[in-house]
């Protein structure tokens, strides 16, 4: 390929990623998939714990209700509601948190 049509290209592609924030977008999936792992390791390591003690050690993600031929998986339910309720909670806490901070920042920006 040549060099004058390399550069062009690289030009092209460099004013696509800022025109389109990809670059955002890019680094927000990064913190979201970081995000995630972060939650499920609460999830995994201090949520689940207290719930097998009220289980007795019992898993309670396969817990399930038989109604003759038809089986509920009741506990991947739970464990979906469980998920949906900490990321929640701990988005509200982070989105609060930092609405305080920017409160904080402009308001001593304008004395």
């Amino acid at each position: 390929m040549d060099k004058r049509v390399k550069m062009r290209l690289r030009e092209d592609f460099l004013r696509f990623i800022k025109s389109q924030s990809i670059l955002g977008v890019a680094i927000g999936i990064l913190i979201g998939q970081v995000f995630a792992k972060f939650i499920n390791s609460i999830i995994e390591g201090l949520v689940m714990p207290i719930l097998e003690l009220f289980f007795h050690g019992t898993q309670w993600q396969h817990i399930t209700i038989n109604l003759g031929r038809v089986r509920l998986n009741i506990g991947i339910v739970i464990a979906s509601m469980l998920d949906f309720l900490i990321v929640s909670i701990v988005v509200f806490l982070l989105i609060k948190f930092i609405l305080k901070e920017e409160d904080k920042f402009i308001g001593s920006s304008n004395k």
